[in-house]
Parts: C-alpha cells; structure tokens; sequence
C-alpha cells in the first residue's frame, strides 16, 4: 500500500492542488442532487394536499433558508428553488469534467515531455545497456497508461465523493433503509476485495509481455531484410504470435475479472429492495413518498459504489505502469550526464590524452596509459587491428564516455572544465553507420540547428562534395531521405551526414569508419572533401582502409590498448617492421 500511494504521489503529485478542486466539485454535484431530490418529499406533500409534514433536518435548514430570506415555504417557491439546485448542478458538472479534461491532457504533455527530456540527457554508459523497444515502449505506452490511471483515480474520487454525498442525504430521509443498504455493499465490496490484487497482478505482467513484444518490433523491424534474406519469415512470426497470444490472453483475463466485479452490483441491489421494502413497510414511519426518495438514493449510492469498484480495478490494472514510470525517471536521474563544465572549447594548440585508460564497467581495460596528441588544424588518421579500442577513442573524445584513469585537455584545459554542450557543438563526428531522420535532405543538414541558413546548408553540402547531386534532384533539398536514409545510396548517405557535420563549422571533425563500405567513387568524393579542409578544420580519422588516411599529417597506430607507432605515412612505410607497412604490404 505504501508503495501505491508514493507511485501515485510522484505520478500525480505536482496536480494535488487541482485534484482537490475535483474533490470539491465531485462533492458538490451529488450533494445538490441528493439536497433536490430531498426536497422533493416536501413538493410531493403540497401537491398531494398534504401540507409540508416533512420534518427532517434537510427539509427544515430549506424551511428555515427560506424563511431567512422572506420567501414563502409553498410549492411554487420550492419548486423554483429544486430548478435552481440542478441548473447549479449542471454547471458544476461542466466545470468537473473541463478540469478532469485538462488536468489529463496536462499531464500526458509534461510527462511525456519530461520522460524525453530525461531520456535525451541521460548518460550514454546507461543509455547504451537499454533495449531500444523497451525504452519507447515505457516512453509511449507507460505514459499513456499512466494518464489513463490518473483517469481512473479522478473516477475513484468522483465515485467516492458522490457515495458520500448521497450516503448522507439518504440516511437523513430514513437512517435504517440507508444503514441496511450500507451494510449489505460493505459485505460486497470485501467479497470482491481479492479481485482488486488479481486485476494488479494481471497488470504487472500485462505491462512486462508488452516492453518485450515492443522490444522484438524494434528489433524485427530494424532487421527486417537480414531476415527476410535468412527466410526467416515464419520462425519470426511464429515468435512474435507467442508475445501477440499472451497479451491477448491477459486482456481476456482482465476483462473477465473486471466484469466478474461489476456484475454482481445489479442482482445485489435489486434483492436489496425487496428486503428492505418487507422489512419496513408494516413500520409505523413508513412513507412511500419517503420510501421511493430513499430507493433512489440507494441505488444512486449502489452505482457509486459499482463505479468507484470499477475505477479501482482500473487503478489496479494501471497501477504498474505508474511504477514503470516512476523506476525509469530515478534511474535517468541517478545516471544524468554532467554538465558541470563553464569554460569555452577553445583549440588553437592542441588536444591531448595524457596516461588515458579506459574499461567498461568492471571489464579488463580496453585503453591503458593512452599518450597523444593532435595538434590544431591536423589531419591525424588512426589504425589498428579490430578490437584495439579505435572506436572507444572516438567516444572518449566525444565526452559520452569518462575516462578510468588520466585525463583529455584542450590547450591545456581539462575536458571537464569545459561546457559540454560547447564541446560536442565544436566537434563534427561522421561514423559508419549513418543516422539520417525520415525527412528532407535539408532537415537532415540542418539536424535541428535552427540558426543555420540555407546558404550555410548549401555551402556544407558543397564542401561535403553532394551538392550537385542534390541540386539535380527533382526537389532539391526538399528530397526526402526515407526511413534510415533508405532512399540514397551509401556514399550519399554518408555525404549527407558529413555536409551535417561541416554545418556546424567544427573545430574538430572525427570520422570514425566512414568510408569502410564505400565504393571507390564515393571515397574519393569524400577524401577531396576532407583534403579541402586541411589546416582549416581539425581532423581526427579512424579507418581501416589505407587509401583513407594515407594522406594524413601523422598516422597513430592503437594495437592491445596502446599507441605502438606514430608518424607520418611516408616515414611509416620506411620501416618494414611497422603494422603500416605490414598492412600496406598486404593490401598490395
């Protein structure tokens, strides 16, 4: 229970305050009913000719109001007076239903606005252990469902509330009616109190089947041609029919138990009546007028009852995506990026790593004492064989990772002192896999730097060596991309995401494998596009293919973790015992 309340404080905490306007307005509307349709017993005695023989407390604090004010007590009057009360009630329904409307369209947009937030300024260590389905399934679905509980606990109070109200206006018209009916829905809501945890437990492994089917999707989806070149088609389906089947299994079992609870409320109140109806029709205070006022009351508080027990197997069902919710923002918070750093990305001399080492988690040490440097307007190009950690130079000089052991400087400044967000918009990275948005060529140029103009765009693309080619396209740089890009080759891809890179005018430009699954063409394209950026933008290149740095200011060989050469290309080949000379050999 305790572990309820904190997951819906933390979901709901920050609308307690509107959440007690619904209360106050969830009360109102049931207590005016309950008040109108109390002073309907009096009304009923003026029409039948029986003066106003009423005398409980409600009928009396109306005879008194009036009497307060001059109005006569007479049927007209009262009669205007129960209008009055339902045209009140009216309004208050329309204002409850505005503020349950707002309050859930709020929270769906700064939840999901706070998920994505946290999400995109979580660490990259962290983000790199999630799986890519189950991450947008809690993005998407958890926040949905989560605002379908916040639903579900406005129905609770609304229910509740009016139970209440009319709980009171009835025992005010017959006390023993109204505690017999009371005492028979207690007795029905602890019997149905065991479907409350099964709706729970139903939910919490609803809410676990759905983050793995989201999971296979995003899997299956990504890699969609690998399997249909395997002709996997059918053993995938097959696998994905068994996440399909489970869900639709414990939507049935949800929708039994649900209506298991709510279908006992109709029979149960309908032998109600006809119990209390003998057990007090031979009383002496018996009243038809009374009695009827009554019977609506009850069954008034009997469908409050039902709908709060429907609204609380809501609560139940829901209650675990809430929980997801919450477990998901703490552990973004506990692994945020840091943002620590205030001074500017200044490079005008050079950029070291000084004793660097580097491991994942506890794992042995992928870097160990890594020692260099790249000088201003360098063209500096890294090899070794796979598995050395090139790429893992590459993250560290990106920030999305921190060292182990010693430290990165920027003309003598350490990497942290520095404004992270300054140090990755001074740095244009190019990676093998290119990532391009489902949208236009010039969208993805721009990749949301709204600063950049469409000459800045144009003069990218040409230094990126695609511009002609986009300018013969039947729309230009309206051209969409598709899906990952789907609708340009490789080369172009990779030119794309370059003319991206230069865009931001970097200091630094890192290329990490970007040509490895070029054809000749498309390499040489980008090779004159980063040869024309020599001495004006600094270039650290990670490659396995010779002819991509081959024209390097200095080669760095990582072998084991290690920087075991370093030079110039030339003075490299000169020396037969050197892995560039080795690799060169071979390839010719």
């Amino acid at each position: 229970m305790k572990g309820t309340i904190q997951a819906l404080r933390q979901a709901f905490g920050r609308y307690r305050w509107h959440i007690g306007a619904l209360v106050v307005f969830g009360i109102l509307s049931p207590l005016l009913e309950g008040i109108g349709i109390n002073a309907v017993i009096p009304l009923m005695s003026f029409f039948m000719g029986g003066g106003d023989g009423a005398t409980d407390f409600i009928t009396n604090a109306i005879r008194g109001t009036f009497g307060f004010f001059g109005i006569p007590f007479s049927f007209r009057y009262l009669l205007a007076f129960i209008l009055c009360l339902f045209i009140v009630r009216a309004i208050s329904v329309v204002v409850f239903g505005y503020l349950r409307g707002w309050i859930g369209a709020d929270f769906l947009g700064k939840e999901s606005e706070e998920v994505l937030r946290r999400a995109l300024f979580a660490s990259w260590p962290f983000s790199l252990k999630q799986k890519i389905g189950t991450m947008h399934n809690t993005l998407v679905r958890d926040v949905q469902q989560t605002g379908v509980l916040l639903g579900a606990m406005v129905q609770v109070i609304q229910s509740f509330s009016g139970f209440l109200m009319y709980l009171l206006v009835a025992v005010n018209i017959s006390p023993v009616m109204t505690f017999y009916a009371i005492g028979g829905g207690a007795v029905l809501l602890f019997l149905l109190r065991p479907l409350l945890r099964r709706t729970e437990r139903i939910g919490q492994q609803t809410a676990r089947v759905e983050k793995q089917f989201a999971q296979f999707l995003s899997e299956h989806i990504i890699g969609m041609k690998s399997i249909k070149a395997a002709g996997m088609e059918r053993a995938a389906i097959k696998n994905g029919t068994a996440h399909i089947r489970l869900l639709r299994h414990l939507s049935i079992r949800q929708s039994l138990v649900g209506s298991v609870s709510s279908s006992f409320f109709q029979p149960f109140s309908i032998v109600l009546v006809v119990l209390l109806f003998l057990l007090t029709y031979h009383t002496p205070t018996f009243s038809i007028i009374s009695f009827a006022a009554s019977l609506y009351l009850i069954q008034k508080i009997f469908a409050y009852l039902e709908s709060g027990q429907n609204a609380m197997q809501s609560v139940s069902g829901l209650l675990p995506y809430a929980k997801n919710i919450a477990e998901f923002k703490h552990n973004l918070d506990q692994h945020r990026e840091s943002f620590e750093g205030t001074k500017p990305f200044v490079l005008n001399k050079e950029l070291a790593f000084q004793r660097v080492s580097f491991a994942y988690g506890e794992d042995k040490p992928i870097l160990s004492g890594l020692t260099f440097s790249i000088r201003a307007g360098e063209t500096v190009g890294l090899i070794g064989p796979s598995g050395a950690g090139k790429t893992s130079v590459a993250d560290l000089l990106l920030r999305l990772f921190k060292p182990t052991e010693g430290s990165l400087t920027l003309d003598g400044v350490p990497s942290e002192s520095i404004s992270l967000e300054a140090w990755r918009k001074n740095i244009g990275y190019v990676s093998q896999d290119v990532f391009l948005l489902n949208a236009t060529i010039e969208e993805n140029i721009r990749f949301y730097n709204q600063d950049l103009t469409i000459k800045d765009i144009e003069s990218a693309a040409k230094q990126a060596n695609i511009y002609d080619f986009i300018k013969e396209l039947p729309e230009g740089f309206g051209t969409r991309t598709g899906d990952r890009g789907v609708m340009l080759s490789g080369g172009q891809r990779q030119r794309v995401a370059l003319a991206r890179a230069l865009a931001g005018r970097p200091k630094l430009l890192i290329l990490d494998e970007a040509t490895s699954a070029l054809d000749s063409a498309s390499e040489k394209l980008i090779q004159e596009a980063i040869g024309a950026l020599h001495g004006s933008v600094t270039v650290f290149i990670i490659a396995h293919r010779l002819s991509t740095i081959e024209r390097s200011d200095r080669l760095l060989v990582l072998e084991q973790g290690k920087i075991t050469e370093e030079g110039a290309p030339q003075e490299l080949l000169g020396r037969p015992d050197s892995y560039f000379y080795k690799y060169h050999d071979r390839r010719g």
